[in-house]
């Protein structure tokens, strides 16, 4: 009898066996959700925005924005006056002024006679002929002062400090770019295991309706026992394999989980709602092909031009000319005005007082001191133009690479496609030739072998071409 007519009709019998074979490949975290559901369902969105609620970089990044918001704070503030209230109070043992006749007309024999007199006359009459003063004393005020020209560094000062604005607002978006970059390169990795995961357990199946068949064949007298241990064996490999892959995905699920500040334990009885089990966690993945890479390219002029970086080396070029001309402003003059007001009480008896003041400064023995620091700063500032077009010219090369790494990934994820497809016919052709008893158990083992590496080649490369296109659109 035809062996092929045989295997036609075991494949009837073998057929009842392919649900249970089925289940059994299932992994024991996919069959607890399947049973309880997901205690947290994640998409890819999900995960970028807990990115950017729980990342530490992200987190730092906007307290530096803060910070140099507050400094603009500051520098605002030297536009308004100067106000400062003070109070002093003394006593002393002994007054700190004591003078006679002799300490005004200085000492010789007229002013000797005459402080002899007056001292007798003041033991006569009952004064004291010796002044003193400032045995103790009392003074308190408010005064203010306003500037009214500062060498231009009051100003330039204000517009250092919104650079340092903007520059703290352009590091926080790479900061974000650069995270979600990280996160969903992650997730990508992710969904090719997974990917490769569904592939392993399409060859499972195709493996159990085999081992069916053949053991049934066995039963019959038709094949012998070496082909069945050699499809057994061949299960094995792919039953270790799929640990191996869904051990993976639960690695980078930790991986993402911790990268996004998502809690969660890799022990059951320790979950709660707050920390719920790490298999009890689902990433939604949509499963979408990606387009061509046509559908991403962007002007190359246009990418530079919206780039935090480019952005930033003109900022820097900006802050190093502030920086020079702040340092001439201090070699201008200042000018500024202001009053006082206060009581006393030191010489005579308590009064108040008010004084306006003006002041005129010019710092003559600075100039050469400035001129030199100046002309350093201008160093700086030529050095700062000149990384800027060094440095745009790399951003321009970067631009190119990553386009060059996105259509190089493109076409290594279709070459990976292609043989896919062309492993997958030869394991469908190998299977026919088997059952119709042309080849042997070892080629068609081979060739399911074959099916399984292109497929898992095929879900890296496309893994790696969703990557590429991350990284070329976030420029």
């Amino acid at each position: 009898m035809n062996k092929s007519i045989i295997y036609k009709g075991i494949c009837i019998c073998s057929c009842i066996c392919i649900s249970t074979a089925v289940a059994l490949a299932q992994p024991s975290s996919q069959s607890a959700s399947a049973s309880e559901g997901p205690a947290l369902t994640l998409t890819l969105d999900d995960c970028l925005d807990l990115a950017k609620e729980n990342s530490a970089a992200m987190k730092n990044a906007e307290l530096d924005v803060k910070a140099a918001w507050y400094q603009k704070q500051e520098a605002l503030a030297e536009y308004f006056p100067t106000v400062q209230a003070t109070a002093i109070g003394f006593y002393s043992l002994n007054p700190l002024l004591e003078m006679d006749i002799r300490d005004i007309l200085g000492n010789n024999d007229f002013t000797n006679n005459l402080n002899n007199e007056i001292t007798a006359l003041g033991q006569q009459y009952g004064f004291n002929t010796t002044y003193s003063a400032l045995q103790w004393g009392v003074v308190a005020g408010v005064s203010a002062m306003q500037p009214i020209y500062a060498g231009g560094r009051i100003v330039n000062g204000n517009r250092l400090a919104k650079v340092g604005i903007q520059a703290a607002e352009l590091q926080k978006a790479m900061t974000e770019s650069k995270t979600n970059n990280e996160i969903e390169s992650i997730w990508w990795q992710i969904e090719a295991l997974q990917e490769q995961y569904l592939d392993l357990l399409e060859i499972q199946r195709a493996l159990d309706e085999l081992d069916a068949s053949v053991s049934s064949a066995i039963d019959a007298g038709l094949a012998g026992d070496t082909q069945i241990l050699q499809i057994q064996l061949k299960k094995s490999e792919l039953k270790s394999l799929l640990k191996q892959v869904e051990s993976g995905i639960r690695l980078q699920k930790m991986n993402l989980l911790n990268s996004v500040g998502q809690a969660y334990t890799i022990y059951s009885q320790l979950a709660n709602s707050t920390k719920p089990y790490l298999d009890d966690i689902e990433l939604a993945y949509t499963y979408r092909q990606p387009l061509e890479p046509e559908a991403y390219w962007r002007d190359e002029q246009e990418i530079l031009d919206g780039m935090e970086e480019t952005q930033l080396l003109d900022l820097q070029v900006k802050a190093a000319q502030l920086q020079k001309k702040m340092t001439i402003g201090e070699a201008l003059p200042q000018v500024a005005v202001g009053a006082t007001y206060g009581y006393s009480h030191l010489v005579t008896d308590g009064r108040t007082n008010a004084i306006g003041v003006a002041m005129i400064q010019i710092p003559l023995s600075d100039w050469g001191k400035t001129a030199r620091k100046a002309q350093r700063l201008e160093t700086q500032a030529q050095k700062a133009i000149n990384d800027r077009d060094f440095l745009t010219e790399q951003l321009r090369l970067q631009a190119s690479k990553y386009w060059l790494d996105l259509t190089t990934a493109y076409d290594d994820w279709q070459i990976a496609l292609e043989s896919q497809a062309v492993a997958k016919k030869l394991f469908e052709v190998a299977k026919s030739n088997y059952e119709a008893g042309r080849i042997p158990v070892t080629d068609l083992l081979q060739a399911e072998t074959d099916y399984q590496t292109n497929s898992a080649t095929a879900a890296q490369k496309l893994a790696d071409y969703r990557t590429a296109i991350n990284a070329y659109t976030s420029l």
